[in-house]
């Protein structure tokens, strides 16, 4: 591996690997485009805002989702036990 002088475990070299070689090839994109870094850097934060934007939506959707089946079945729970006494 590249960096197996680093002492590194083998997924960690792998991702370090990974964001080496995805910088060397958006270095070479921009050259290669005549994109400027500034612009480059622009459409990255764009990217991370919209992915970190769709990861806080789906965790709301999944908190939301989660504490409508927690009182749905609590309140079937209670209407069990309000059948059961009578």
């Amino acid at each position: 591996m590249i960096f197996s002088f680093l002492k590194l475990r083998k997924k960690t070299s792998a991702i370090l690997s990974g964001i080496v070689i995805g910088a060397g090839s958006l270095l070479g994109l921009t050259m290669w485009q005549n994109i400027s870094r500034e612009e480059l850097f622009s459409i990255l934060l764009a990217t991370l805002v919209m992915l970190g934007s769709i990861i806080l939506a789906a965790l709301i959707l999944i908190f939301v989702l989660k504490t409508i089946a927690r009182l749905l079945s609590k309140i079937g729970s209670e209407t069990d036990n309000d059948e059961l006494s009578e």
